[in-house]
């Protein structure tokens, strides 16, 4: 919806950038003129044989505009809401923990680990719904031993998730960016 936004803003503007100079110059020079077409048009559009026509295909423009605009509306205000997963650990009652707190829990202990610049990770549920898959992306200096590191990532997710979450890890995806960035080494 964000992409839909910033595209009819922009058409927008480069339309009301093409019309106002224009609009300025007929209005500045072309005053008599424009009073005569408008006189012409009213008399065009309150009678004559095409005026029929002419209503019908205002009607239908602003039918199209009405049902367009409620349409945008709608889908703009009925984003999806976070999702939940279910807790299966738990056994005397139900529990369910949006998407977002693993995110965030997932991003707070994987930054503590020795050179991880940073880290954005993304989960979701596995098609039957049994277990949690995680796609991490991480940035580290550039002198990572990568597999020791993708090992390290992988087992605090699992941590965290199974351990300190309750909840059945599926698979984990660990995409690795070196950061051109000067680090501190927090295992050094």
């Amino acid at each position: 919806m964000n992409f839909i936004n910033r595209l009819f803003v922009m058409i927008g503007l480069v339309i009301a950038i093409a019309v106002a100079p224009i609009s300025i110059v007929l209005v500045l020079f072309f005053t008599s003129g424009i009073a005569n077409t408008l006189n012409n048009l009213e008399h065009t559009l309150g009678g004559g044989a095409s005026a029929f026509l002419i209503q019908v295909i205002c009607v239908i423009t602003a039918l199209t505009v009405f049902i367009v605009s409620i349409l945008l509306l709608f889908l703009e205000l009925n984003r999806p809401m976070a999702r939940h997963l279910r807790v299966p650990q738990v056994t005397d009652g139900q529990v369910e923990v949006t998407d977002e707190a693993i995110v965030q829990r997932l991003e707070h202990n994987i930054m503590l680990l020795a050179d991880i610049v940073s880290v954005k990770p993304r989960v979701a549920a596995t098609k039957k719904g049994t277990a949690v898959d995680a796609f991490i992306e991480l940035e580290t200096s550039p002198e990572v031993n990568v597999p020791q590191k993708t090992q390290e990532v992988i087992a605090a997710a699992k941590q965290v998730m199974e351990q300190q979450m309750g909840l059945q890890v599926g698979k984990i995806v660990v995409q690795l960016n070196y950061s051109r960035k000067e680090t501190k080494s927090q295992g050094a």
